[in-house]
This record gives C-alpha cells, structure tokens and sequence, in this order.
C-alpha cells in the first residue's frame, strides 16, 4: 500500500464522497469494521485488512462510480484506462457489485423534492428518517431492517415508482439483468388491460410482498399507462464511433471539408461526457468505412447500453462518401448493428453530417455534397431511397442533417450547423432528464431558424426506438 498516493486521493475527498465510496463498499468490508471509517485512509486501510488491495482495479473503480475521474490521474490512470480494463477482467473478480451500483446510480438522480416523498413513504421509524440526508443513508436503514437486498427490491421499487417512474425502471431493469427476475406484471402485460382471478391477485401479493394497487388494475379502473425506458445506467455506457472525412483531394475531385475537426472535437466532448469510449477515424475510404463498420458490429456489446455512430462527410442521397468519392449506403452502416445479437434491445444511434442531394448553395458556408451528384441514378417509383436506407430493425435512430434532395451546411471555421446544435442541445438538455426524441425535436427548431445566404436546412430524425431513451450527462 502506497501510503502517499492513498494519502493525496483522501485529501481531496470530500465527507459525502467518503460516505459515498463507504456505501459501495459495504459488501466488501464487514459492517463492525466499516462503521469505524471516517476519511478515506481509515476505508483504504480497512481494505487493506481485507487484503482487497490486492485487486489494482478496486479503487479505480471506486473513483469511477462515484465519478470523481480527476483522481485517477494519482494512480497513473485514466477513466478510459479504468474502463477499458474492468471489460477485459474475467468473471472470477469481484469488485463493487452490481446491486450497489444500481442503488448509487438511483441516489445520484435523487432530487430534494422526491427525497422527502421517499422519507414519507418509506415505512421506517421517525427517528431513523430524521437523521437521514440523503438517499443512502435511507437505503442503509432499509437495509438495518432487511427491507431491502439484492433479492429484495420491491418495497424500494414500490416508493420509487410513487415518486419517480425512471428511478423504478432502473430497479426492474436491474433485477431482469442481473437476476433473470420477474417483471412487474404490468410490463409483462403491457398497456393491457387485464381482470385477473381473486385468487391469481393473491397469489401474486403472497409471493411478491408488495400492494396489488401498484401492479394489477381491473377493467373498471385501469392503471394509466407507464413509460418504458432503456438502461443506461452501465459504466462504460457504449461505444461512440467518430469517422470523420476531411481530406477528400489526394484521392478524389472533391473539396476538403474545412471544419469538420470542429465538429469531430465536440461530438467526443459530449459523448465522453456521457460515458462512451470514444474512437475516431479520420478520412477513411468507402470500403474502410464498410470494414470498419463490420469490425465494431462484431464486437462484444454485452457490457455496454448503448450504441453511437457519428459520420461526417459528404454525401449523396442515400449515402455518405468516402474519401476516395465512392458511397456507402447508410443502410450499410445500420444494418450490421441491428444484426449485431450484443446489442439487441439496446438503442442504436446514428448521426449523420452530409448532404443528401444537391439542390440549394451556399455562399460563405461549405456544402456537404458531391459536386454534380447524379441524381437521376435514384429517380423512379421503382427505387426510392428514403424507404432503401431507413433500418427495419427495432432500437435504432438515425440523425440527418438535411431532408432528402437537399443540402447541410458547413461553416469553415465554426463546424457544420447540425451537429453544432445538436452538440449545444444535448449538453443544455439531458441534465434536465430530456429525452433523445425531445431533444431532437428541439434541433429541428433551432436549425430551422437560420439563414443560411437564402436558403434554409431542415434536419430530419428518424427511428424505430421502443422505449424512451434519456441519455446520462456529467
């Protein structure tokens, strides 16, 4: 043990992330040995009694989940690094398990308002309540009292689902994950409406412990329905690919795409900021695009939430460039991820930056598009594009900048108008909870109230998303 570096980690801890790294902990150091703890040295050197130092990655990851990545720094590390290795680590390791990171992740989106309806719901002594600051610290006593375990979430769901519906979801999402539990009955029934026989009510009150209200609801008063959505609770959350296409004249007629390293900077800003590993390929040809494509659709996803594909270039109707010239279909690009068995039933993103036509100028601003882009090769009823390339496959959204036929714009030193606001809109948004489609629709507006020389852009979403997708945001 290190006593310097633990030594610099502790004095930039502040008391509520010791209490913090204390809960994670919990399953790891006995609780008459953890209750002596009160810095961060006293919890390494109980960690050392436990011989849990031995384990190089337990720290990291420790800082990781409580996302104080600055410190990892201390321990020659990066957030990255720490990622990249606990997916590499066998299944034997042990580390910060499962059920306590799904009751941090559900403290940190705790706001004071919904904490009091917990501390009134919640069915725990007064005095115990009275001394609770924070979510954790009624978990605890819940815990005390064994009203709660990994094998023992409903009454924690019960509240939360009073107080916030996503909070709940992160529950049910867990125990489905972790623990091939049942789901709740409503979301086995969907929107249904159902009349269950007494007994069949009972039955299920006897073997889950909780209210028939939240769960079962009769013609005469149906449940309202709820929303569904997708987990993004796993750290590292996906990944995020960046192919960016700058240089286009060494190897083919087209114009360099002046600003597009702005767009590239701040698409791995904010995705970094939402946990995804980043990886960018600069100026790829048709066919490396296609090979890289396959390469990461046959990746392993299992860990991951989520996946992220951003593409800047040009493009053509129906298709984005190379930068030898050459298309590549975007149902190319999709495809594979949708067959892709890791990320099934987990949503799959795609923005893309490049024209899908010619039609319109610029003057000061840069267009993303093949100069004299045949268009006539897409024409007629019998091939249409726009149902050629949208995905069949369910989880997936696709950002483009532009409508069919048209041009997006780019400015040559401040970046291309889509992804600009989109970058802008996902930093302002996600922290306040908004969802993808929300946020999405709020770009539209924006990129539509600009004049660019004399004409306009319209960016266009389409998806086959299940669920609503709420994106994490640091």
């Amino acid at each position: 043990m290190d006593l310097n570096t633990f030594h610099k980690i502790d004095e930039e801890l502040t008391s509520n992330e010791v209490a913090q790294l204390k809960f994670l902990c919990m399953d790891l150091i006995p609780k008459k040995r953890l209750d002596t703890v009160t810095d961060a040295k006293d919890l390494f050197l109980r960690m050392e009694e436990q011989a849990l130092l031995d384990d190089e990655l337990l720290v990291p990851e420790l800082l990781v989940t409580i996302g104080r990545f600055d410190l990892l720094g201390i321990l020659g590390m990066s957030k990255e690094d720490v990622q990249r290795k606990l997916l590499q680590c066998d299944r034997s390791r042990i580390g910060v398990s499962a059920y306590r990171k799904m009751l941090f992740g559900i403290s940190e989106q705790m706001t004071a308002e919904n904490l009091r309806s917990v501390k009134f719901l919640v069915d725990l002594p007064r005095s115990k309540l009275g001394t609770s600051s924070t979510l954790l610290d009624v978990m605890i006593e819940m815990e005390k009292l064994q009203r709660l375990g990994e094998d023992n979430l409903d009454e924690l769901y019960s509240v939360l689902d009073k107080c916030d519906k996503q909070m709940a979801c992160r529950i049910e999402e867990y125990r489905t994950r972790e623990q091939g539990g049942r789901l709740p009955l409503r979301e086995v029934f969907g929107s249904a409406q159902v009349s269950l026989p007494v007994e069949s009510r009972q039955r299920y009150q006897m073997e889950t412990g909780t209210g028939l209200r939240e769960s079962l609801f009769t013609d005469a008063e149906p449940e309202p329905t709820q929303e569904a959505y997708y987990n993004m609770t796993r750290r590292p959350l996906g990944y995020c690919l960046i192919i960016n296409n700058y240089n286009f004249k060494e190897k083919s007629s087209l114009n360099n795409r002046t600003g597009t390293n702005k767009d590239r900077d701040d698409l791995i800003r904010v995705f970094h900021r939402m946990h995804f590993v980043i990886e960018v390929q600069d100026d790829l040809t048709a066919s490396e695009i296609k090979e890289l494509i396959k390469e990461f659709a046959k990746k392993d996803h299992s860990q991951m939430g989520a996946f992220v594909c951003c593409v800047l270039s040009h493009g053509q109707k129906g298709a984005v460039l190379g930068v030898d010239a050459q298309g590549v279909e975007i149902r190319e690009i999709t495809k594979p991820f949708g067959e892709c068995h890791t990320l099934a039933s987990k949503p799959k993103l795609f923005f893309i930056q490049a024209c899908q036509g010619s039609k319109g100028q610029n003057g000061v601003l840069a267009e993303d598009s093949a100069e004299n882009a045949p268009e006539e090769e897409y024409e007629g009823d019998a091939y249409n594009p726009a149902y050629r390339f949208i995905p069949i496959e369910a989880d997936m959204l696709i950002g483009m900048a532009t409508v069919e036929h048209y041009q997006a714009f780019r400015h040559t030193i401040n970046g291309s108008i889509y992804i600009q606001e989109l970058c802008k809109q996902l930093e302002n948004l996600c922290p306040r909870g908004e969802d993808i489609l929300s946020i999405l629709t709020k770009v539209n507006h924006e990129v539509s109230l600009k004049r660019l020389t004399v004409f306009k852009q319209m960016p266009e979403p389409r998806y086959t998303l299940t669920k609503k997708l709420v994106l994490p945001m640091d």
